[in-house]
């Protein structure tokens, strides 16, 4: 009878732990769930614009698809037993299983899936960036440099090509333009602010108080094409507009590139191999402007070590090396603006069917 009572009651408490531990399933599952997924989307998310980039250079239609939904349905099943013996020890003495216990997790996640397409999405595609999402790029990170050289085309008539045609050269008073305009940013000289009446209508106010900033800017507006400063200790404030010259209205008139030109811009950067260029199954690009000639998606026959994305397509693997931090830029910029692009198409286009796919084990 102790044998017994001793079983019955080692059993309970197994049966108690295995109960207790089913009361912390869900923060376990999100422990190890959460990271999990989110890397996944992150990780076939840029898989997709790359192979999308690709596409665009080997003329051909790609497609996106959307991840709308991830919803995991968790379930766990416990089992305990016990096996007692009576009468003589003798009879079953070594065979039997004094208590036994199992747990069973299983986990069936069900993803939908949104395909990104139709004309708002092909209208936000083309759509110039819009100055609101310049000024807090430029207004946010350490270096607003590479904003300004990536989002900004052309400023007050001095132009930033994407491509250099017969004989056009780059202008050298571009990079100087945002030489100036990051210094006075990280200086903390420069802002940008918006008209609190009207929104969207932005203008540029830049604070001087020493003859060092007084120099810099009388050089920036002598850049842009406006009157130097007659009062070196009062703010100066250029009205900003989405439009190829301000100097008529005494500020400044900038164009901005749309998401399917920078686009363009990266497509240009894609290594071709060496058969695809002679059958012609890829399309040429003209040399690159000063924003291209940073930019390179490698290419290698065999998968490459140390990517930061790659996709495997036709005969070999197209990739991004880790080390590059131009093309990583570049890319993680174009792939944040993209993904706006695609939620705002979303929002603003009618409902687009949905492909849910449950996973099961």
């Amino acid at each position: 009878m102790r044998i017994y009572s001793y079983r019955t009651a080692v059993a309970v408490c197994v049966l108690g732990s295995l109960l207790a531990g089913c009361s912390v399933t869900g923060p376990s599952a999100i422990r190890s769930g959460r990271i999990a997924y989110n890397e996944a989307i992150t990780e076939t998310n840029n898989q997709q614009m790359l192979m999308a980039i690709i596409n665009n250079r080997y003329v051909e239609r790609g497609s996106l698809l959307a991840v709308a939904s991830v919803t995991a349905n968790v379930r766990v099943a416990t089992e305990a037993g016990v096996q007692l013996g009576f009468g003589n020890t003798d009879n079953y003495s070594g065979n039997l299983v004094p208590f036994g216990a199992s747990a069973i997790y299983e986990e069936n996640p069900t993803i939908s899936y949104t395909p990104v397409a139709g004309q708002q999405y092909l209208h936000q595609l083309t759509s110039p960036v819009p100055l609101t999402a310049l000024a807090q790029l430029t207004g946010t990170l350490a270096d607003p440099a590479p904003i300004y050289s990536m989002l900004v085309s052309s400023v007050n008539g001095i132009y930033n090509p994407d491509f250099l045609f017969s004989s056009d050269e780059y202008d050298p008073r571009f990079s100087r333009f945002v030489t100036i305009m990051t210094e006075l940013t990280q200086m903390h000289r420069m802002h940008w602010l918006e008209d609190q009446k009207h929104t969207g209508k932005l203008s540029i106010v830049i604070e001087h108080h020493s003859p060092h900033y007084t120099a810099r800017v009388n050089e920036l507006l002598g850049l842009l094409g406006l009157p130097a400063l007659k009062d070196s200790a009062q703010a100066v404030v250029l009205p900003v507009s989405l439009a190829l010259d301000g100097r008529a209205s005494g500020g400044i008139g900038m164009t901005t590139r749309s998401v399917l030109r920078l686009t363009e811009i990266l497509s240009a950067a894609v290594e071709v191999p060496e058969q695809d260029q002679e059958n012609g199954s890829t399309t040429d690009y003209p040399p690159a402007g000063m924003l291209g000639k940073g930019l390179r998606i490698r290419y290698a026959k065999t998968r490459p070590e140390r990517t930061a994305v790659a996709v495997q397509y036709r005969d070999g693997w197209f990739y991004i090396d880790d080390n590059d931090l131009a093309t990583k830029g570049f890319f993680r910029l174009l792939g944040a603006l993209w993904s706006v692009t695609m939620a705002e198409s979303a929002a603003k286009g009618s409902a687009a069917p949905v492909l849910t796919v449950p996973v099961t084990r």
